[in-house]
């Protein structure tokens, strides 16, 4: 198994991981309503004692991310950086615990892109991969690392709006939802209009 980067060292928890996820999912369910435009995406009902993490970018780039009692595992593909290192990527998904079996099984992941595979297992709570990649490897899950701040900043220029930093931080505080937060990020959405949404990502409300 190959030595954490040092961007791996940073990530945090699997608890904080899964509100870091299910706050992107839902800050993208109230700016973005048509769900194939958006980029974060969550599934807190994906399978029995499963929730799925997501990001598609619409060209290639993505990650799934599965949570579930064993504890997390993510793999992901990133076109550039596969681009710039194919030569270099040998197979990301060596050392994978048996525990994660089934996820490396999943048709819905798309195993054969990766570019990068990292895992905590609940029982060691450390974080870590098959190989040593450099950590621009992992730019897709600078979320992670970045929280709130990362968020609003990224969304801004994805969305071309303007947003303030305290409702993105309302959000990945998992505070109720309400009105007033509406008004703040996507004026034209009622409340009611996300019960399907937040029920699927399972925000607690």
């Amino acid at each position: 198994m190959g030595k954490a980067s040092g961007f791996i060292q940073q990530l945090p928890n699997i608890q904080e991981c899964q509100r870091m996820f299910k706050a992107a999912a839902m800050l993208d369910a109230i700016l973005m309503p048509e769900w194939q435009y958006r980029y974060y995406s969550y599934n807190a009902h994906w399978d029995v004692n499963e929730q799925m993490a997501s990001l598609r970018d619409g060209e290639g780039d993505h990650y799934f991310a599965l949570f579930d009692s064993r504890g997390l595992i993510v793999k992901g593909y990133d076109k550039a950086y596969a681009s710039l290192h194919k030569d270099q990527l040998g197979d990301v998904l060596t050392g994978v615990p048996e525990v994660f079996e089934a996820f490396l099984k999943e048709p819905a992941f798309m195993m054969d892109q990766t570019t990068f595979c990292i895992w905590n297992e609940a029982e060691r709570n450390e974080w870590a991969s098959s190989q040593q990649l450099a950590d621009e490897a992992y730019a897709l899950l600078q979320l992670l690392t970045g929280g709130a701040a990362y968020y609003h900043a990224w969304a801004q220029e994805y969305y071309e709006i303007e947003l303030e930093l305290q409702w993105v931080r309302h959000v990945f505080a998992m505070k109720p939802l309400n009105e007033e937060l509406l008004q703040g990020l996507n004026a034209e959405l009622e409340l009611d209009e996300l019960q399907e949404d937040i029920t699927e990502i399972g925000y607690a409300v």
